[in-house]
């Protein structure tokens, strides 16, 4: 071979490697949840994402950590230990009053998922019987404890006067803590109290704060920057969610059945068996409406209406959880929902309805 001749091959074998040498490692993300456990209800944010490789496809590498809260969830966002969360945007909003340059871009629960739930047999009937009884929250930073403040202040009752307030997390111990009298009634939210149903724990009602209808949750929220720093990062996040958002709607036994093999702490104890699947199913499917992409009624996922939002802030000035009116735009932008939403719905569709056990 002539010194040419192999010159030429040389360079087109390099040529051949070039494409597998240059392609671009997946940008490692952190999503900060706020809570300390991830029961399946949260698996849209969670499991389903990373095991279907739905962030994988947008080229993430995202990394779920948990917390004690929205509060503590939001300042990693702040302190740049994540970069997204996933909270009640309650705390979100307070933050940007205080000075924080954070922005809702994505909202999975478009709808009220907390309520203070009296136990069947305690005489309970009202907020204004919880006066000298003992309430049960997730932690005091979580969203439960802001709701509870503000119903009891609406029946003229003072938290920490008036009425106790204690942590007994969430599960098996917030159970117990009802169960042996610890606590008299509890401020958690629609998917633990399905679930404490569902092991023989009745409730007479659960008081849900009427000016709280459209009362937002899993909201994903950033540092403002990142709209324009990172907006790709942002929109693959959020697509990530709402195909596992559809995923879970069209096959929610799958979605179980995923998590739990993703978070196997969160299994129960007695082994994963069809009637277990079966009873979650139904725990999860408690948030169908809410999760659906039809929320609101704009036929997309993840955006909430400007007239939605604005009743919101209402509710959480009159209720005294934030001090001012800002503009909705200080703190939320849809400006990623059309492009969240550009994706194969039919594909993720039939992928549910054929999936198998993992």
């Amino acid at each position: 071979m002539t010194l040419s001749k192999w010159a030429f091959t040389l360079f087109l074998c390099a040529g051949l490697s070039l494409p597998a040498a240059s392609v671009r490692a997946a940008e490692k993300v952190v999503l900060a949840h706020a809570l300390p456990a991830l029961s399946a209800s949260f698996a849209i944010a969670s499991s389903l994402p990373t095991y279907l490789g739905y962030w994988k496809e947008e080229g993430l590498d995202v990394e779920v950590v948990t917390n004690r809260g929205a509060a503590a969830a939001v300042q990693l966002v702040i302190g740049g230990k994540a970069d997204v969360t996933s909270a009640n945007p309650g705390t979100a909003i307070t933050a940007v009053q205080k000075g924080e340059d954070l922005v809702i871009f994505y909202t999975s629960l478009r709808g009220d998922i907390f309520g203070i739930a009296l136990p069947e047999g305690s005489g309970l009937n009202e907020i204004k019987d919880l006066k000298g009884k003992t309430i049960g929250v997730s932690s005091f930073a979580s969203g439960g404890t802001n709701y509870i403040r503000a119903l009891l202040a609406q029946a003229g009752l003072k938290a920490g006067v008036d009425a106790d307030v204690v942590e007994v997390g969430v599960g098996g111990r917030a159970a117990a803590a009802l169960k042996s009298k610890q606590v008299q009634a509890l401020s958690l939210w629609d998917e633990a109290y399905a679930k404490m149903e569902t092991e023989g724990i009745k409730f007479t009602k659960v008081i849900s704060d009427p000016r709280a209808r459209y009362h937002l949750a899993g909201s994903m929220t950033t540092k403002r920057e990142n709209l324009t720093k990172r907006r790709k990062m942002l929109v693959g996040m959020a697509r990530g969610l709402a195909k596992a958002q559809l995923f879970q709607e069209t096959n929610p036994e799958a979605a179980v059945r995923i998590h739990w093999k993703v978070y196997p702490q969160s299994a129960p104890r007695g082994g994963i068996t069809d009637a277990a699947v079966k009873s979650e199913s139904k725990v999860i499917s408690v948030r169908r409406q809410i999760q659906s992409k039809n929320a609101f009624g704009t036929n997309r996922y993840g955006d909430v209406p400007k007239d939605k939002l604005e009743e919101f802030q209402e509710y959480l000035l009159t209720s005294g959880l934030v001090k001012q009116k800002m503009g909705i735009d200080r703190f939320y932008t849809d400006a990623l929902i059309s492009e969240v939403n550009r994706f194969d719905a039919a594909a993720v569709v039939q992928r549910a309805k054929s999936f198998t056990k993992p």
